[in-house]
């Protein structure tokens, strides 16, 4: 597995890692690196999986100014329903559809 793109983003690193010809979006700790992180999606195409980690550090900004974390692949607060990283993702919002997304949940 080679990184192709590295982010830091909020005390980790988002990472798009190439193997076997697909583009793996994954997130680790920046405090310990070691392994592969939590996979959140697999492209086939590499400038999409660097545009989605990209997005995805914006969405994890905002979503923790809200009181937002990650857990298991979805963006979860107490007392709201879990929002799906890989759903969101796929999802035309920029970051003014997404803080109002997270607003009415």
């Amino acid at each position: 597995m080679t990184v192709k793109h590295l982010i830091k983003c909020h005390g980790s690193e988002v990472l798009v890692r190439e193997a076997d010809g697909s583009y793996i979006l994954s997130i680790q700790s920046s405090t310990n690196p070691l392994g592969f992180g939590s996979t959140l999606e697999t492209f086939s195409d590499k400038e999409e999986a660097i545009q989605a980690a990209e997005k995805f550090c914006t969405l994890l900004s905002a979503a923790k100014e809200r009181g937002y974390y990650l857990e298991n692949g979805y963006f979860a607060k107490p007392d709201k329903e879990k929002l799906s990283v890989k759903q969101c993702l796929k999802k035309e919002l920029d970051e003014n559809g997404w803080i109002s997304e997270l607003e009415t949940v």
